[in-house]
């Protein structure tokens, strides 16, 4: 049994009768079961009870066994001598608080709902893979889904947008610099995502706006700032390449960039389509396409006007090559449809969700969170997990949810904080 169901019990009052007993032998009738608190104390504040007759007001401390009241050093804590009931699973000692008064006491399981108790233990079974498995699919009506999906949802967002508050923060509200670094860390995905997030931070947007009125200025800046211009003459005989490497000579003085700021960049199992090297062409094509509407990347636009905006090729160099100096079959590299939607679904869409809300841009805010359901569902452990369980996924606004349900509930054991959970075990049957 777990603590978060015991407050969930006395939180909602799931007894079999109003008249109750205590351990004591006590007499006693809920008027208010108190308001549950996360801050340090009691978990109910603010409860009134009858005991014997008699009217109470103060707190309620709920556990598993009464004698955690010790293993917490409650009856050392004067916060907790205005308890006036300790809500217990298991009823294993007297406890008392500071002043020597013994604390009246409720074991929980006499007068349980057995309904509420049948539902629990199917909840908490062991399962392969989630607390709900074989449970989920009926347990919420279309519209319960649709309003606890978008609860999830915007609850990932907000996480989200806490690294774009701080960036925000760091960079004394420059909203061009916050959307350059997000930007650039999604480019590198997970392996170089770091990576290209401290090249970010260590190149301002400012530079790469104001030198990209020519492409392999921008170029010169990525690929020195990732420290991928330092080789030896007789390592790479390549005149594209030594001619960054001369421009970046120049703007590492004149702007007097450190590259040791930036972190390495890997290659190491990932896709041709994937390496850094491909991934900093992109970048640069898309910054040298956007120098003049970068900002615009902020301001709410429809997902067709985005896409268009990152729909970007590599210059004709990286269209023959993966790494300096080695020439290969030409292919394009644009950015493909699944790649636009990452970047619109982890950057674009926070940043602006972030950005509308502290304009204050209600309206604006509703539409950006509509957006992500314009765009492809994703196909994932987790999405194929929910999917086979039968939920209904149609969408990233679908997927984006079930990964922040899985995230932060499901292997939390959150069960009682999840609507899912909650509806389970309200089921009569």
């Amino acid at each position: 049994m777990k603590e978060a169901f015991v407050h969930y019990v006395w939180e909602k009052q799931l007894f079999t009768t109003p008249f109750l007993q205590t351990e004591q032998k006590q007499e006693i009738s809920v008027i208010h079961p108190g308001q549950w608190s996360t801050l340090a104390g009691p978990d109910f504040f603010n409860a009134q009870i009858s005991i014997d007759g008699q009217v109470w007001a103060g707190n309620i401390e709920v556990h598993l066994q009464s004698s955690d009241w010790y293993r917490h050093h409650h009856e050392r804590d004067v916060r907790y001598d205005n308890v006036i009931l300790h809500v217990v699973w298991e009823y294993d000692t007297p406890v008392f608080n500071s002043q020597g008064i013994e604390i009246p006491t409720l074991l929980v399981p006499t007068y349980i709902q057995p309904a509420v108790l049948t539902q629990t233990q199917r909840l908490f079974a062991p399962k392969a893979t989630i607390n709900c498995q074989t449970l989920i699919g009926d347990s919420l009506t279309p519209i319960a889904w649709y309003k606890w999906k978008e609860t999830l949802y915007v609850e990932r967002l907000e996480e989200k947008g806490m690294q774009i508050e701080s960036l925000l923060t760091d960079t004394k509200g420059d909203w061009n610099q916050v959307l350059w670094c997000m930007l650039a860390k999604n480019f590198g995905l997970n392996i170089n995502g770091d990576a290209f997030f401290s090249l970010a931070r260590a190149l301002p947007i400012q530079t790469l706006l104001k030198e990209g009125d020519e492409l392999p200025n921008i170029e010169a800046l990525l690929f020195g700032m990732a420290g991928f211009l330092n080789a030896e003459e007789k390592e790479i005989l390549d005149r594209y390449y030594w001619d960054l490497t001369k421009r970046w000579t120049f703007f590492r003085h004149k702007y007097q960039l450190k590259e040791r700021n930036v972190q390495e960049m890997h290659f190491f199992k990932l896709r041709p389509t994937n390496f850094p090297t491909i991934r900093l062409a992109q970048l640069a094509s898309l910054i040298y396409s956007q120098k003049y509407k970068f900002a615009a990347l902020l301001q709410m636009q429809g997902i067709s006007e985005l896409k268009s905006m990152l729909q970007t090729d590599v210059s004709a160099y990286w269209q023959t090559h993966y790494a300096f100096g080695k020439e290969g079959k030409k292919a394009t590299k644009k950015l493909s449809t699944p790649f636009q939607e990452l970047l619109l679904l982890n950057t674009i869409i926070p940043i602006q969700f972030i950005f509308e809300r502290q304009k204050g841009n209600a309206e604006h805010v509703e539409q950006i969170v509509e957006m992500s359901r314009q765009l492809q569902l994703e196909t994932n452990a987790v999405t194929t997990l929910f999917q086979k369980e039968g939920v209904n996924l149609e969408s990233a606004f679908d997927s984006q949810a079930m990964i922040q349900l899985n995230k932060k509930y499901c292997l939390w054991n959150k069960c009682l904080s999840c609507a899912v959970g909650m509806a389970i075990l309200n089921k009569k049957n």
